[in-house]
């Protein structure tokens, strides 16, 4: 029996194209949240959005959003900030508030907003957590080139021939990435983890495509704790890890996918069954962890190569589903109210 594992990714919108690839070494399909006015070329991707403003908030959305653009260092500085008390203008309201709620994780005492507001003010933070994001990789770009050039200028006051040995490019690349772990530790404030979470989780809450989708990916391990606290808080239990994958991380890996077919396709069928079910049968589990032992011993000689890994953890929220989770976490109503619960496990993959 085949049957494809889909998957989402949380809880960033558009996220880069490299952040996807690991996930696409299991997932038959792997879609991603885009908020209004992206491209084409992200929704070919698997991006789309999950719920629609109104066409009046729509344009305003997209009006200020490009206003916002290249303006990012102000907002930092908390400038709009003030700008969120009693001035009539829901655009800078809304931005004043949810820039100090990034940066502080504070939850000012504020008026009951309607549905629309809060999908608004939930899509300003997921638009700004994307220009923060590119902001750093540009900045990472920016400092990968000079440092390249610094190792160049290095080796020939040593006198050595640029590329000669692969310890001279091993040089080079750990100063490299030493100056990017430099600008990315004093490029900004952190983004709240909780608040990203909670602004993505309003529209997933919305999405009406989320419930056929079993699989949440992220590369957030914060991700997993908070939704744990909302586990705890809805059945008094923790969630259960089921299996560990050790994954390559190269663009290459992608051409390993279909000799790891057989592998693949039993460890997903075997994830699949956990999913439908409320309850975890002990049979069930062995087959899963049986089948990611399969699967990594399939992956074992990329990694053998020295390619670099990163290791997948899946989370199963054993009785409730991703949606109920998010709704805990966040407030958030659902689209549609269910007459019953579902027989279902959520399940969440965190790549670390």
């Amino acid at each position: 029996m085949t049957q494809s594992l889909t998957a989402l990714f949380s809880p960033e919108t558009s996220p880069h194209p490299a952040d996807l690839q690991p996930f696409r070494l299991l997932c038959d399909s792997l879609f991603f949240y885009a908020l209004p006015g992206e491209s084409e070329e992200r929704e070919m991707a698997g991006g789309y959005t999950p719920v629609r403003l109104s066409t009046e908030d729509q344009i305003r959305f997209q009006s200020l959003a490009k206003e916002l653009k290249g303006h990012e260092a102000e907002f930092h500085g908390g400038l709009l900030a003030s700008l969120s008390a009693g001035h009539g203008d829901r655009d800078e309201a809304s931005v004043g508030s949810l820039i100090s709620s990034l940066r502080f994780g504070a939850k000012a005492v504020q008026p009951q907003k309607t549905g629309d507001e809060m999908l608004w003010q939930a899509m300003l933070i997921l638009k700004l957590a994307e220009m923060f994001r590119e902001e750093e990789r540009e900045i990472a770009q920016g400092f990968m080139a000079v440092s390249g050039k610094e190792a160049e200028l290095f080796a020939a006051i040593r006198g050595e021939e640029i590329g000669k040995e692969a310890a001279d490019e091993e040089e080079k690349q750990a100063l490299r990435e030493l100056a990017v772990a430099r600008a990315l530790s004093g490029c900004g404030p952190t983004l709240n983890l909780t608040q990203l979470a909670r602004a993505w989780g309003r529209l997933y809450t919305q999405d009406k495509r989320a419930a056929e989708i079993p699989l949440l990916v992220t590369s957030h391990a914060e991700l997993q704790a908070l939704l744990a606290e909302a586990y705890e808080t809805l059945t008094g239990r923790l969630p259960k890890q089921l299996v560990s994958l050790a994954l390559p991380t190269q663009a290459e890996s992608a051409e390993h996918r279909l000799n790891t077919g057989a592998a693949r396709e039993h460890f997903n069928l075997a994830l699949l069954g956990i999913a439908a079910n409320g309850t975890i049968a002990a049979e069930r589990l062995a087959s899963l962890q049986g089948a990611g032992n399969d699967l990594n011993r399939e992956f074992l000689p990329l990694l053998a190569s020295g390619m670099p890994e990163k290791t997948m953890r899946f989370y199963a929220y054993e009785g409730v589903s991703l949606i109920d989770l998010f709704a805990k976490l966040c407030g958030a109503p659902l689209a549609e109210p269910r007459q019953a619960p579902a027989a279902a496990t959520g399940l969440l993959a965190v790549l670390g």
